[in-house]
């Protein structure tokens, strides 16, 4: 098994007690999911933080101020939409587990705009794989996921 298959199957797993943890919290103590998200992250933060430390690391934390202003303002522009967007829909979910399906379906976006970017800007991207079975597979994995958090079938299928 290839080592980015293993992480995200461990990123899957690992991830489900912070979408279990929005709708508890909001429900048995009335916080907001976006207080939830900035203590979440705060957290996710110190941890890998200490991780560089622990590992000797830690210069790696601080590239370049460059770097640095151009990976806060992607948060600050796409990260802040994207997960205060998506804590808060999983707080307002009739399931919990509706919202994160959605938002996967962020990867064809990605494996599409990816191949794009690869051909377009060589020296910028380094090149991916077009293999046409990964796309299926990511549709049917998404539609499979799409059953399991409620969706349904139309017409005989679904009745």
């Amino acid at each position: 098994m290839e080592v980015w298959f293993s992480k995200s199957i461990i990123a899957t797993f690992f991830v489900v007690p912070a979408f279990i943890a929005i709708p508890f919290f909001k429900t048995r103590f009335g916080v907001d999911p976006l207080v939830f998200l900035v203590w979440y992250f705060t957290g996710t933060a110190l941890s890998i933080s200490l991780y560089f430390v622990v590992i000797g690391k830690a210069s790696m934390l601080l590239p370049s101020v460059n770097l640095v202003l151009a990976f806060v303002a992607i948060g600050f522009a796409f990260g802040s939409i994207a997960n205060g967007s998506l804590f808060q829909a999983v707080g307002l979910a009739p399931n919990p587990g509706i919202p994160p399906v959605i938002y996967a379906t962020s990867s064809i976006i990605v494996f599409i705009l990816s191949l794009f970017l690869a051909s377009k800007f060589p020296a910028a991207f380094k090149p991916v794989s077009a293999d046409l079975s990964r796309l299926a597979g990511i549709f049917l994995v998404l539609f499979g996921l799409y059953l399991l958090a409620g969706g349904r079938l139309i017409g005989r299928l679904g009745a």
